[in-house]
């Protein structure tokens, strides 16, 4: 009864087996004066929790080192060999929560994840840059792993941890990523930044600032940074011999009508006609650029096939996007009647109204991807209505391929999977398309 107390007490990943060694032979077998057996203890796979807490205070460091390496290790031994005084241990300890990383989760019991926490805490403060690296690269993409942690991790003047500490799914604050941009050992962490979703502008002023020029070409291609109109206009005034900046710039949401203007001026051809391609400029400033058009000389060639073409038709499909996202008439209904043919329309407006670049829009539309297609509805504003009609509709995916809503007809994905899924569809088209 005791025994099966303290096995709950203990609780620890993967599940229980059947140890190669009784029980009672093994508690007996811990406490053998030879190292050697108690080690052989502390490798068995079918080793209890409760004996392997109780190896964790060894004074063999390699019985200690057999037990930071074992998985069934509970909690608690694994919080106490994170502060061992032997550097192996500690990195046996992280590679092993490492090789973990998709089985630790929030919603695991309160005091097991509350302990586990504290074991990437205590890791994270290790004298040694692996360990620290370590941590970095299994508690990125955990978004219930306190903002705290990241954030200091965040500020290590190792690259190695800083770098994919910045790649963390959840928020690390803008305060605080600027302080970081002004003080990194190096411009891979500035880059780091700069490749973050939603970041403020004053975050990228900072990088615009202080980064390099390849790394503004980054900030540049992030469409989910937020830059102020002031320090995307001075951007442009430096662009002009900054050519990796141009596609990035041409691509940029939100794009002010006298920036696209003056974009127009300098960059080349075929970015010309993807300006003039763009569904969200308003008919003067597309205007302006057709006569710069002209006055360059631009022969008009055939525009990417993901590219929305903005005619002055009234009975476009672009042209009709943009009246109707005007009126504030861009509907999940007016999409559901494009959904049998009009794909140009489609595309217009659910790059109008997700704020991405209508290639991104076309890429997915075109992937069969129900994650994909889910995505490009939330971001565009849209319930799971839409979301599972674009996949019955245009991707003719098969029941068992959709997702279908969550109860009160929640999204199936979370926010950092859904915004995930943009940020990969965003990979596969080239900047400035």
């Amino acid at each position: 009864m005791l025994r099966d107390a303290i096995a709950r007490l203990f609780g620890r990943f993967g599940g229980g087996r059947t140890a190669s060694v009784p029980f009672d032979q093994a508690k007996a077998l811990a406490r053998h004066g030879d190292p050697r057996v108690r080690r052989s203890i502390a490798s068995d796979p079918g080793t209890a929790p409760e004996l392997l807490f109780f190896l964790a205070r060894d004074r063999s460091a390699e019985v200690r080192a057999a037990v930071a390496a074992h998985r069934s290790t509970p909690r608690q031994a694994d919080l106490l060999l994170a502060l061992d005084e032997q550097p192996e241990i500690r990195t046996l300890v992280a590679e092993k929560i490492a090789s973990q990383s998709q089985e630790l989760r929030s919603h695991d019991a309160a005091q097991l994840w509350q302990l586990t926490v504290q074991v990437l805490e205590a890791l994270a403060r290790d004298d040694m840059s692996r360990v620290r690296q370590l941590v970095a690269e299994t508690a990125r993409g955990i978004a219930a792993v306190p903002s705290r942690l990241m954030t200091e991790l965040g500020r290590d003047r190792t690259s190695a941890v800083a770098v994919p500490a910045l790649g963390f799914v959840g928020k690390i604050a803008d305060a605080d990523l600027v302080e970081i941009v002004e003080r990194a050992p190096n411009e891979a962490v500035i880059g780091a930044v700069a490749r973050r979703p939603a970041i403020g502008p004053s975050v990228a002023e900072a990088v615009v600032e202080h980064g390099s020029a390849p790394t503004v070409a980054i900030l540049l291609a992030n469409q989910d940074a937020t830059l102020s109109p002031e320090t995307l206009d001075r951007v442009v005034d430096r662009a002009a011999p900054v050519e990796i900046w141009h596609e990035p710039l041409v691509g940029r949401p939100q794009l002010t009508d006298g920036a696209a203007v003056r974009l127009a001026s300098f960059v080349a051809d075929r970015l010309v006609q993807v300006l003039a391609s763009r569904p969200d400029l308003d008919p003067e400033t597309n205007a302006a650029i057709e006569i710069i058009i002209h006055e360059r000389g631009i022969v008009r060639g055939t525009m990417p096939t993901t590219t929305v073409s903005a005619e002055f038709d009234d009975n476009h499909p672009v042209t009709r996007a943009r009246r109707l996202f005007s009126t504030g008439l861009l509907n999940e209904d007016a999409l559901m009647e494009a959904l049998d043919g009009d794909r140009d329309f489609l595309v217009a407006a659910l790059s109008l109204r997700s704020k991405l670049p209508p290639a991104v829009v076309a890429k997915i539309l075109a992937s069969h991807s129900a994650k994909g297609l889910t995505a490009l509805t939330w971001k565009s504003g849209f319930t799971m209505r839409l979301a599972l009609q674009l996949q019955l509709r245009v991707a003719h995916l098969p029941p068992k391929a959709r997702l279908i809503a969550g109860g009160g007809g929640i999204f199936p994905l979370n926010a950092a999977e859904l915004e995930w899924q943009i940020e990969f569809f965003r990979s596969l088209v080239p900047a400035g398309t």
